[in-house]
């Protein structure tokens, strides 16, 4: 459940993320558009009143008038005349600087001011930015005439401030979110805990009652069968309690790691001589097929596991290789360090396809039904194999190339 709740946190917390920044986007380019729309507003009104900003009574007349601007100018006012810092820059049709007004402003030189003009002929757009300042060209008879420069240093502080404190609000109101649904996610998982250790008790009950039963059908076969009285049908219910009885065994296994993987049972385990031990065990079954068994072990791979728990990953696989090999074929081992652990895999030639290899993970799923028939499995041991890479914090997949097909991961210990 501690995952559930760390999945879910973190669900939340990138939701509440994404939107915070869909946001800021739309808040921050709205802003920018007012801006620039406003700029380029005031810059053809000078453009339009040859190089001046007009005064509010004739700025009125002329809207009214309807000559100029389809737009309200909702910045101007009385006071836009005397505040507006700007400068205008006349050139030829030649694109040589005539002259440059200078008187409205005073944080640009002239030689700054023709720099930037300079730059402005390279540009194809009729308005735009340089740095701080939006520009406009002016044009008579179709020729380029001025340019106008608009100061609007005032709308970039305005802007970066208002950045700088929506990022800072978000930020807060995203830590303070997440906090809060991290406390109160104990209780909205606390319905699916109840409900998976009511499932995991049915399973472990129901695996328990159904051994002794199963034991007692299975001791009463074996004891007709040495007195004698065997047959086909007695064989076979030999065969399939046994059956049964491996069934039960691997669910009460998967039913305990899908507990907290307790840390106190690690200790330091030689997985080169364990996978070593492991693969002589199966030799006799892959001779029976004619397979040829290889090797690619590094020494020394060590490392905090629970032994019993390696020794069941690397026997399923094992026994996965030598059901699944093709006759005359090879199975062929590789165990060798990582960073964090070890890296494995074990590949097999095989005459199957795989459809779809991530679904053999999947409890009780088969790739071909009738895998079962042929080979005694219950499609399980691969969900336990990939349970315990998971309670160490690796992985498992499968890969199916060729006429090969490999399972390889990693264990961090």
């Amino acid at each position: 459940m501690k995952k559930l709740r760390r999945n879910l946190v973190g669900i939340v917390f990138g939701s509440v993320v994404a939107v915070f920044i869909l946001m800021t986007f739309l808040v921050l380019g709205c802003l920018q558009s007012y801006n620039n729309d406003q700029a380029d507003m005031m810059t053809q009104i000078i453009s339009e009143n040859n190089g001046t900003v007009p005064k509010l009574k004739d700025y009125e007349e002329k809207q009214t008038n309807g000559v100029f601007w389809e737009n309200k100018f909702h910045e101007f006012n009385e006071e836009s005349a005397y505040r507006t810092r700007y400068f205008c820059v006349s050139v030829n049709q030649d694109k040589e600087i005539i002259s440059v007004d200078m008187e409205h402003i005073a944080a640009v030189n002239e030689k700054r001011a023709q720099r930037m003009t300079k730059l402005v002929f390279y540009r194809k757009n009729d308005v735009g930015n340089i740095g701080t300042y939006r520009y406009r060209k002016g044009y008579t008879d179709g020729k380029l005439s001025a340019v106008i420069f608009l100061d609007c240093r005032e709308n970039h502080e305005f802007y970066r401030l208002v950045l700088t404190l929506t990022i800072g609000v978000e930020a807060l109101l995203t830590i303070l979110i997440t906090v809060i649904f991290a406390v109160a996610s104990k209780r909205v998982v606390r319905p699916f805990e109840i409900n998976s250790q009511k499932q995991k008790q049915f399973i472990t009950d129901a695996s328990h009652e159904l051994k002794t039963p199963l034991a007692i059908i299975s001791a009463n076969a074996e004891v007709l069968q040495y007195k004698g009285q065997g047959s086909e049908w007695l064989d076979n219910i030999i065969e399939q309690s046994k059956r049964m009885g491996k069934l039960i065994n691997q669910l009460l296994t998967l039913a305990k790691l899908d507990e907290v993987q307790e840390k106190q049972n690690r200790r330091d385990v030689d997985m080169s001589d364990l996978v070593k031990n492991i693969s002589e065990s199966f030799r006799e079954v892959l001779e029976r097929k004619n397979v040829t068994l290889q090797l690619d072990i590094e020494k020394n791979t060590n490392i905090k596991a629970d032994p019993e728990q390696m020794e069941q990953l690397f026997t399923i696989l094992m026994d996965n290789a030598a059901k699944y090999v093709s006759d005359n074929g090879s199975v062929i081992w590789k165990v060798e360090k990582s960073n964090h652990g070890i890296d494995f895999s074990v590949s097999n030639t095989s005459k199957e396809q795989f459809e779809d290899t991530n679904r053999l993970f999947d409890r009780f799923y088969r790739n071909d039904s009738s895998r079962s028939s042929k080979t005694g499995g219950h499609g399980i041991g691969l969900s336990i194999a990939k349970k315990i890479t998971d309670s160490y914090k690796g992985n498992i997949s499968v890969r199916s190339e060729e006429n090969f097909v490999t399972f390889y991961g990693n264990i961090n210990g």
